[in-house]
């Protein structure tokens, strides 16, 4: 929770309490933007905590987050659902790099591992626990 603070988040949720699940406010507002990062959350959990014109980046799209945008358009509904799809062209890298370059993105690692052992790595990352990306280096 101190690291996404330390990344500017205006509020932290700890999803291991009630009110986190909940996705509640510690403050009691309503959100103009969420971050969705995990998986099997409901859109119902979202709309409630969302501003009118509230949106839920999903940085996680499967096929019930399809579903949901889906139904909102058919709802006509001012809250979005937005799935996140990304894809690896080299001027996004580019950005990226150069981002990371000038210091206007911090990424966080969480582990390195040599390629000898891979297989601590894919363990670690299936457990989905992992804060940062975990590397595995020649």
């Amino acid at each position: 929770m101190d690291l996404v603070r330390s990344l500017g988040a205006d509020e932290v949720l700890d999803y291991k309490t009630p009110d986190g699940v909940a996705l509640k406010s510690p403050s009691g507002r309503k959100y103009d933007v969420i971050i969705h990062c995990a998986h099997n959350i409901p859109w119902s959990t979202f709309s409630a905590n969302l501003t009118p014109k509230g949106k839920v980046v999903d940085t996680t799209p499967g096929f019930g987050t399809l579903m949901s945008v889906a139904a909102k358009k058919i709802s006509c509904s001012k809250k979005q659902l937005i799935p996140l799809f990304t894809s690896p062209k080299k001027e996004n890298l580019d950005f990226l790099v150069n981002l990371v370059r000038d210091g206007k993105l911090k990424p966080i690692i969480d582990s390195k591992h040599p390629l000898s052992k891979a297989e601590d790595a894919w363990a670690k990352s299936i457990d989905g626990h992992a804060t940062g990306k975990i590397l595995v280096e020649p």
